[in-house]
């Protein structure tokens, strides 16, 4: 009897079960090196300690990622991440694909999310109010803003109900919702009259450019005031984020 020679398909199907684990292998192993990447070159860019922690997740196939040149669904968690001094932030980046090398490439789908705890509000109540408030904290979805004024030569604490809302690219819209002069009935106007134009971004609505306080490649998409008393910030990255120099300089309001 001759010798049976194995059929095509059997021939294929070894090829396609080589493949399979090798495709395996390298899903494995690009999903235990790429966190540790990113994590590292995180808390270098955050000037992190080295235990600080740092979450990543990769939704999808990561070798099928790699094929289109680098790492897709990306979201990077950063508790207590500093923003300004003094400042922390809990930031999370989510990206749809991030390249290989983001020196050299575009980053699809980027956007950043920034909540600020009660006790870290001090620098958007004084973005929000130009500095004219002292305290502010979020109550019920506003912004809720105080200072001491001298009216009639008393020094009157005074209370001011702000919303809050993107407008536009790098733009914010401040809505007054109500100012309350302790032991005193007086109106926007007559409060304008005692103290002249010094509260004014309390009173009056009005649109702020912070443009200048932003890198050209962030676009403010939304704040949302939490019951919990925090403050989110959302935006957008622009693809040349981290590749294009320009991008991270500061935009102008002029």
């Amino acid at each position: 009897m001759s010798e049976r020679k194995p059929r095509w398909w059997t021939r294929l199907l070894g090829v396609l079960i080589a493949v399979v684990l090798l495709a395996g292998a390298a899903e494995v192993a690009l999903r235990l090196i790429v966190p540790d990447t990113i994590r590292s070159a995180a808390r270098v860019g955050l000037g992190l300690t080295a235990d600080h922690p740092v979450e990543v997740s990769l939704g999808g196939s990561a070798l099928l990622n790699a094929f289109r040149g680098g790492v897709g669904d990306v979201t990077v968690t950063v508790p207590d991440a500093p923003l300004i001094e003094g400042v922390k932030a809990d930031a999370t980046v989510h990206a749809a694909l991030v390249p290989f090398n983001p020196m050299a490439g575009e980053i699809r789908g980027a956007s950043v999310s920034l909540r600020v705890d009660r006790e870290q509000l001090g620098p958007v109540v004084n973005l929000v109010t130009q500095g004219v408030a002292q305290t502010g904290e979020v109550q019920d979805g506003s912004l809720v803003v105080g200072r001491s004024i001298d009216l009639f030569g008393q020094p009157v604490p005074l209370s001011a109900k702000l919303g809050v809302a993107v407008a536009g690219a790098g733009e914010i819209e401040i809505e007054p919702r109500g100012v309350t002069a302790a032991g005193l009935d007086l109106s926007a106007d007559q409060l304008t009259q005692a103290a002249g134009g010094l509260l004014d971004p309390l009173l009056r609505p009005q649109v702020l450019c912070v443009r200048d306080q932003l890198p050209r490649g962030v676009e403010l998409t939304g704040i949302t005031l939490s019951s919990t008393g925090s403050a989110t910030i959302s935006a957008d990255l622009a693809p040349g984020i981290v590749s294009d120099e320009q991008q991270r300089e500061n935009g102008s309001c002029a």
